[in-house]
């Protein structure tokens, strides 16, 4: 028997026949009519119709009828070739009515479908493009609503009721069934998809995976086939970025090394850092490398030249710092919800600059040198321009003697860490910026005896000076000059 009561929907087929129900004859009750007496003499009809045709009769000789008995089959043959809506009635004689007057019922309209749903000829499931291509779901992706809509072609004919079934395996001949969505009347007639959520995806590990569906209509004929599987690659499961180390092109290394050592001598062009194609970076995400340590003296931030492959170029005036140091060399960004990442830092060793590269201070005031020429002032130091030389760096230039009356060995300041100019960065130590005191120091030395002179950079603004604390006499920074006292 077929209770006559699916769906309620204003959309949706009026009293649709489950296609269950029609694999046999379709039983059909109803009341008992008034008056009722049968027998022999005189019997009882009931005859049933679909839209005026009569395809069903039965007849009551015995008084009383049981309510049990109160029905009729309809015959499977009958409706074998009838679809869609179609009116459904019964009229009644009693024994005492006249034939062809029956007692007439209300109609009632019942929908009979036994039509699979047709599945589109290209019916994959359309997922996002930001997946296909590349055909991978990742956990990013997912961090943005913890779901992936997929959308399905145009099947022939969504209706009220009709159940989508879709299946995530990691066989194409997998039965896993991921969920099952209902038409309802405010989507049926709306583009179609399914919604798969984060948890799910999580749970089925990652890998490749086969995604498809059937769609079985809301009689409940079966479905027509599979769709077409659609393949993802899925990397769903929550892990740390891999942000490997940057690398510095003109440092010693191959590959894609953690630490690598600068020689000066081949970053007076300034260096380019790489990033390592393996750093996991999203749309929208642009890496900037911070060089040294941020807000000390030498960083800086810089952004990339190159999107596609990554490339940053760090100017020239930032190397001097960083002579005979370690820094770190690290990329960082923000993702789309603002949340910091820095990548693995690659640490960079920048050796001294070498010193029998570095020019050497002279007299301007003649080799050897005149005690009497020299001008009451001083004799004048000059120093060339230094590799590397900027503002605010400092220098120390000493002179050191045999004093005439001690035998001793006595020393003089020309320049005592000195701050350097914009205008000496340039043009170096010019006459008259470093003086060797005539009275005070010159007028002390033995004739004939030699002047050492020292000079020592500071390409740290003071900090260091070639990997120590302070200048040392001992040893030479900038090549030393010798010069003859005479007369």
């Amino acid at each position: 028997m077929c209770r006559l009561h699916y769906p309620m929907s204003p959309v949706a087929d009026i009293n649709l026949i489950p296609a269950s129900a029609l694999v046999q004859p379709l039983k059909v009750t109803f009341p008992l009519w008034q008056n009722s007496l049968p027998s022999v003499a005189f019997p009882e009809r009931v005859r049933i119709f679909l839209d005026d045709d009569e395809v069903a009769a039965k007849h009551w000789t015995v008084h009383p009828i049981q309510p049990e008995d109160l029905f009729v089959n309809i015959p499977s043959d009958k409706w074998a070739n009838r679809q869609g809506p179609l009116v459904l009635r019964y009229d009644a004689k009693n024994w005492s009515g006249d034939p062809d007057n029956p007692t007439q019922s209300y109609p009632v309209t019942i929908t009979i479908d036994t039509r699979p749903p047709i599945l589109a000829a290209t019916s994959k499931l359309q997922f996002p493009p930001d997946i296909i291509p590349p055909q991978q779901l990742t956990a990013y992706y997912l961090e943005d609503e913890d779901k992936v809509r997929a959308h399905l072609p145009a099947y022939t004919t969504p209706k009220v009721g009709d159940v989508i079934a879709w299946y995530w395996d990691r066989s194409l001949s997998g039965t896993t069934l991921g969920g099952t969505k209902e038409l309802n009347a405010q989507d049926y007639d709306q583009p179609l998809f399914i919604d798969i959520g984060g948890d799910w995806i999580r749970s089925q590990d990652d890998g490749e995976r086969y995604v498809w569906y059937t769609i079985t209509d809301r009689a409940g004929n079966p479905p027509s086939g599979l769709s077409q599987v659609q393949m993802l690659i899925v990397k769903a499961q929550p892990h740390p970025r891999s942000l490997p180390p940057a690398k510095v092109v003109e440092a010693s290394g191959t590959g894609w090394p953690v630490r690598g050592t600068l020689e000066p001598t081949d970053a007076t062009g300034g260096v380019n850092v790489i990033l390592n194609p393996a750093s996991e970076l999203y749309p929208g995400e642009i890496p900037q490398v911070q060089w040294g340590v941020a807000r000390q003296l030498g960083a800086y931030l810089a952004d990339p030249i190159s999107v596609d492959e990554w490339k940053y170029k760090i100017p020239k005036e930032y190397m001097a710092p960083h002579f005979g140091k370690a820094i770190p060399v690290v990329y960082h960004f923000k993702d789309k919800f603002g949340k910091p990442h820095e990548s693995v830092p690659y640490t960079l060793t920048v050796l001294n600059y070498p010193a029998n590269r570095l020019p050497a201070p002279e007299s301007a005031d003649g080799l050897p040198l005149s005690l009497d020429k020299v001008p009451p002032e001083g004799a004048s130091i000059v120093l060339r321009r230094w590799p590397f030389s900027a503002g605010q760096q400092r220098i120390s230039i000493f002179v050191e003697g045999i004093e005439d009356s001690s035998g001793k060995t006595i020393r003089y300041a020309a320049l005592d860490k000195h701050e350097v100019t914009p205008a000496q960065a340039i043009a170096g130590i010019a006459r008259g910026e470093a003086l060797m005191a005539k009275a005070d120091f010159l007028s002390r030395i033995r004739l004939g005896s030699q002047l050492t002179v020292k000079a020592y950079i500071s390409f740290d603004n003071g900090q260091t000076w070639n990997g120590q604390a302070a200048p040392n006499p001992a040893s030479a920074h900038l090549p030393w000059l010798k010069v003859t006292l005479v007369a």
